[in-house]
């Protein structure tokens, strides 16, 4: 019997783009031996679901009326007819989720079917939440050791006094990022405090604070990915990325159809064996340590000679199945799903405590523990 496999996708994020085009590739890159696999597109917090979102067409002007309504009960999907009257369609197996920033990445959407006791593909609830905020992010890798670029979090609304304070430990210029963005949107670097009023001003659009870190000079840019298969971490190879801006930007990633843009990519990079090794070892600590899961890219900055672990993606553009150059795309597909069905969902531990035989029903509907004769 064929496992039912939902791909989510979509939902509300920055990202939400981004999101479409790696739960496409997805619904397209799955192995047909063994799987059912279901779309399951989520805008303005509606589900929907049909054979037309497998095409990227659907997306470039959206029709709601095109495509079914579902709703997720317990481990069954169903269609949402006129009037609220549901039917159900299927069960479901394990939900691979492909949804970038926002509720989909920030621990919500894992709580949801941990919640329902569905499998997922992603880094638990915990993880999540700590590698959506890059200030938590920042704390908890230097709790275990690995080296980040100096930083604060600061409010978009800051005083004159916030800023001093900032200003006395960081040094101009500085890269001020929304604090759980992606994909490079919202990014911007200041030169003074000037600029950085601005930025803070343009930071609201994205949420209620920013993190405001010192900018380094002479900067290399490297991605790698891990991926967790039958509880063993393996490590992708390593991207070099280069620009000609100051740092990569949201244009330089998507937008490179554009003559603007200058992004390079070298891969495997051609780096030498000490760096290579050390990148591989932080990334390895760094996934096992923070109990990530699925796959997860790393982002690295190298300057000075000295390696700085920037951002955590607990789920990249495109599954980053591109950094896998051994692994097909539809056999990382299947890796993670069989490894996130043998994981299977986590859920609460019950204790058989027969409080409840114990408890008076009176006339009013109340309740009282019964008085224990001694």
């Amino acid at each position: 019997m064929k496992k039912r496999i939902i791909v989510v996708f979509g939902g509300r994020s920055s990202e939400h783009d981004i999101s479409v085009i790696t739960g496409v590739e997805a619904l397209n890159a799955m192995p047909c031996k063994g799987y059912e696999t279901i779309p399951i597109y989520i805008r303005d917090d509606i589900w929907y679901t049909g054979e037309k979102l497998f095409d990227m067409r659907a997306f470039k002007c959206f029709n709601p009326s095109a495509h079914e309504r579902v709703v997720i009960v317990g481990k069954d999907m169903y269609k949402v007819h006129r009037h609220g009257k549901l039917s159900r369609k299927t069960s479901i197996d394990c939900a691979l989720l492909a949804l970038h920033g926002g509720s989909g990445e920030n621990g919500e959407l894992q709580g949801f079917f941990e919640a329902l006791a569905i499998p997922y593909t992603s880094t638990n609830v915990r993880a999540s939440v700590i590698c959506i905020d890059k200030g938590l992010t920042k704390q908890a890798l230097k709790g275990i050791g690995i080296s980040v670029v100096e930083g604060k979090e600061l409010s978009v609304r800051a005083t004159s006094y916030e800023i001093d304070k900032v200003e006395a430990e960081l040094e101009y210029p500085m890269i001020i990022k929304p604090i759980a963005g992606g994909s490079s949107i919202g990014i911007s670097k200041a030169r003074n405090r000037e600029e950085l009023y601005l930025s803070l001003e343009a930071g609201k659009v994205f949420g209620a604070s920013v993190l405001v870190e010192r900018m380094l000079s002479d900067c290399v840019e490297l991605n790698i990915a891990a991926v967790m298969i039958n509880n063993e971490v393996i490590i992708s190879e390593i991207e070099k990325i280069s620009t000609g801006n100051e740092f990569l930007t949201f244009d330089d990633k998507y937008m490179n159809g554009k003559q603007s843009c200058k992004i390079r990519r070298e891969f495997p990079a051609k780096i030498d064996t000490k760096l290579k090794k050390e990148i591989i070892e932080t990334t390895e600590i760094a996934y096992k340590k923070l109990d990530l899961f699925g796959v997860v890219r790393f982002d690295y900055l190298y300057s000075r000679e000295r390696l700085y672990l920037n951002e955590i993606n607990t789920i990249p553009g495109s599954l980053a199945h591109y950094l896998f150059s051994t692994i097909p795309h539809s056999y990382l597909l299947r890796d993670i799903i069989e490894t996130a069905i043998l994981r299977g969902s986590s859920t609460a531990t019950t204790f058989p405590s027969e409080v409840l035989t114990h408890v008076d029903i009176g006339s009013g509907h109340g309740a009282k523990l019964k008085k224990q004769r001694t």
